[in-house]
């Protein structure tokens, strides 16, 4: 009976325990944060008659949300732009725009601030397809937005999203409220009712807008050359060259290594939704390519791994991950020797990293030895053993 007891009262302090790390733990981060004015006086205090944001969603949005929510869009979905940022003077933090603002996703990343009148916040932490922080500001008609939810690959042929065809009536001719849409597998125009599921989902897309500044952002300083930031986290370093330079084979090798690692369309990689675009995962989710024994350990076994992907738990920097990597390009595995040559060469020497270039030719020999192993047949830690350290050559 004691020991039921025990056990008991063990569950629940395990229970309790983790109810104040993350329930009462993010109450006190977000504390009383509320709607505010975009500028403050110099002595804290709001304008008098200023407008406050982030405003509500209207009725209609807010029931898209939960639309957005039951459809699983979060799955492949973020609604943050990221921040990026370094220490400068004095350890200030100072804003470095990342790739997210030069993707256009934004002008300013995200704050907490931004979602305290959501009762959904979903930011998300996978980007199988863009960040929609902003897309009411991409100057998206209702009709497109309704086409690609209708069938995403008419309008972007690539696309992995799962079409929505039972959001929408198919009628015989036009009429009054209908709208056109087409299918990718012919050319044959279709009049369709959308359902109120479907334009409570579009009035929830068009209303997520971020255009607006907060307090927050005084406390960071915007770089004012943002492309010499972002070049500086991705140089090259060839320790053949005297001078410091990059012979020009190994600059077009990084360039397209670096458009496959960014791109998430066909014939891209899509590494960076996961790695990011610095190189530096997510915490506790994915692992940091900078500074990694396994990339710029064994090429052997970095190849195996573009090829097959990678599952289990393994450690990185100290740390341990366990998660599943399928290999990169889409579909999956479709990379060319000569794509996986150029985007590995990219990650072996981006953030500081340094390390020597992979062929072709090394791919396509790997390639030949691992000839009988099924597709997608993912490597594990124990598999690819090989204890290599950093190459110096």
């Amino acid at each position: 009976m004691n020991n039921i007891f025990k056990f008991a009262a063990g569950i629940f302090a395990t229970l309790a325990f983790a109810w104040l790390s993350f329930v009462v733990g993010a109450g006190m981060q977000y504390g009383d944060l509320s709607p505010e004015a975009e500028r403050l006086e110099d002595d804290g205090s709001r304008p008098e008659g200023a407008d406050l944001f982030p405003v509500a969603l209207s009725g209609m949005a807010q029931q898209g949300a939960k639309e957005y929510l039951a459809l699983g869009c979060m799955t492949c979905h973020t609604q943050q732009v990221r921040l990026f940022w370094e220490k400068g003077p004095k350890k200030t933090p100072v804003y470095v725009p990342s790739f997210d603002v030069e993707r256009g996703w934004g002008d300013r990343p995200s704050m907490a601030r931004d979602y305290v009148l959501q009762e959904h916040v979903m930011i998300g932490n996978t980007r199988i397809g863009p960040d929609l922080a902003n897309l009411g500001l991409r100057e998206h008609s209702d009709d497109w937005l309704h086409q690609h939810l209708f069938e995403p690959q008419s309008l972007v042929p690539e696309s992995v999203c799962p079409p929505s065809p039972f959001l929408y009536d198919v009628i015989n001719g036009e009429a009054e409220g209908s709208i056109k849409v087409s299918t990718s597998d012919d050319d044959e125009v279709r009049h369709v009712f959308p359902s109120l599921r479907a334009n409570r989902i579009v009035a929830y897309l068009q209303a997520l807008k971020q255009n607006y500044e907060l307090p927050e952002m005084s406390f960071f300083e915007k770089a004012n050359d943002a492309d010499s930031k972002v070049a500086s986290s991705s140089q090259v370093v060839d320790s053949n060259q005297s001078g410091g330079g990059v012979p020009d084979w190994l600059a077009k090798q990084m360039a397209s290594g670096k458009e496959i690692y960014m791109k998430a369309g066909t014939g891209g990689g899509m590494c960076f939704t996961c790695h990011q675009a610095t190189g530096l995962g997510l915490a506790g989710q994915f692992p940091p390519l900078a500074d990694s024994d396994w990339v710029l350990g064994d090429k052997g076994r970095l190849i195996k791994i573009s090829m097959y992907g990678l599952m289990g738990e393994i450690e990185v920097n100290g740390e341990k991950y366990n998660n599943a990597m399928p290999p990169p390009g889409i579909p999956p595995g479709s990379l060319t020797d000569g794509q996986i040559a150029d985007v590995l060469t990219y990650i072996r020497n981006a953030w500081g990293n340094s390390a020597s270039a992979v062929s072709p030719s090394e791919v396509a020999a790997v390639r030949a030895s691992v000839k009988g192993r099924a597709p997608m047949q993912m490597w594990t830690a124990a598999e690819l053993s090989t204890n290599s350290k950093p190459e110096n050559d």
